[in-house]
């Protein structure tokens, strides 16, 4: 790739981010999260330093995910967040063992069908009040009498995932808390014991939702799970630094316009450069003019609509030439946190819009 664009994956703050999530729960096992391509920072990258700095597990949506992680031979148990979605499924997670959730009858079916002899090791979702996936408490009697015609396979615990973490003091994190130790005290018995709630949220600030496992995503990249807090405020490093560089400079007059649709007119002489990147890489289109970057390490501006491949900023106070490196978001630059709050959105997304066309790179 000679296209100046890349995205730097720091091993440091990876395993950085590790350290706090241990010190935040020194007893729990980590069952860490890569799912969409580890937040969109490359599992190929990403996973094989979480298993070095002893994670204990890892936690995907779907089976060619859990795939990817089994290619890489890492030795660390995989687990399908989302369950199994076809029948067609089982032979390849029982040949491979990965662990399964379970959140709705059908899926005990299909294992039924086609796996009932095989040493599955399940966790059964519980729907807690989020409502999105898992049986009703009031289901579980009947659930755990019906596996026991299944002596082959081991229910390792009861899986919940907290609803608003993001906001710690609502108190209806301490509901679903609740709700779920009664499940727990009914059932546990049924299980394993390895019962797992926490999220990264949940992690940080909840300690009543720490159980056997804990299932931290978001701040093993370094990112906050709270509203208003970056993750540096809360001990984490940024994993990612999406780079590019200058690749044009433009000298605009009073009155010249700038880009699709002219919507930005230089009010003075001014520098515009023109930066490698554009929202067919990731970086969101309604940005627009006024979004922070940096600049051969300085602060300055985004300009006028952002192009598929390009972007402008503004160098008339900023001292670079062609080749300056730009720091579009992450470590050297805006906080992926302070642009998704720009945008209205969660910072989540932006990791996850990143297009795989841009390379990601690991750095010590």
């Amino acid at each position: 790739m000679t296209r100046p664009i890349v995205a730097n994956i720091s091993a440091a703050a990876l395993r950085h981010n590790v350290s706090v999530v241990r010190q935040h729960a020194p007893h729990a096992h980590i069952m860490a999260a890569v799912k969409a391509n580890a937040y969109g920072h490359d599992v190929a990258l990403c996973a094989p330093v979480l298993a070095e700095a002893g994670v204990d597990a890892f936690a995907v949506a779907t089976l060619e995910e859990a795939e990817t992680l089994h290619d890489l031979r890492l030795e660390r148990p995989v687990c399908l967040l989302g369950g199994l979605f076809d029948a067609k499924e089982v032979a390849v997670a029982a040949a491979r063992g990965y662990l399964l959730v379970i959140h709705e009858q059908r899926q005990l079916l299909w294992l039924a069908m086609h796996a009932a002899d095989a040493p599955l090791r399940l966790f059964i979702k519980v729907d807690t009040g989020m409502h999105r996936l898992g049986f009703a408490p009031d289901q579980l009697s009947a659930l755990f009498a019906g596996l026991q015609r299944h002596p082959h396979w081991q229910v390792l615990g009861l899986m919940s995932h907290l609803a608003r973490s993001d906001t710690p003091e609502d108190p209806f994190n301490r509901q679903q808390a609740g709700v779920f130790a009664a499940a727990v005290a009914h059932f546990g018995h049924c299980t394993a014991g390895q019962h797992t709630l926490a999220n990264s949220g949940g992690v940080l600030a909840l300690p009543f939702t720490h159980h056997h496992w804990i299932r931290p995503g978001l701040m093993l990249y370094g990112l906050s799970p709270f509203a208003g807090r970056n993750g540096a405020e809360i001990g984490l490093q940024p994993v990612l630094s999406w780079r590019s560089e200058v690749v044009a400079i433009r000298a605009l007059a009073p009155g010249d316009w700038l880009g699709y649709g002219a919507t930005w007119q230089a009010p003075a002489h001014c520098r515009v450069g023109v930066v490698a990147a554009g929202y067919g890489d990731g970086y969101p289109r309604h940005l627009g003019s006024g979004a922070p970057v940096t600049v051969a390490g300085q602060a300055t501006r985004t300009l006028a609509r952002v192009s598929m491949d390009m972007l402008f900023v503004d160098l008339t106070v900023v001292s670079a030439e062609i080749g300056a490196s730009v720091v579009l978001m992450g470590a050297g630059g805006p906080s992926l946190e302070s642009l998704a709050a720009r945008l209205d959105t969660i910072s989540y997304e932006l990791g996850c819009r990143m297009q795989m066309r841009v390379p990601r790179q690991l750095v010590s």
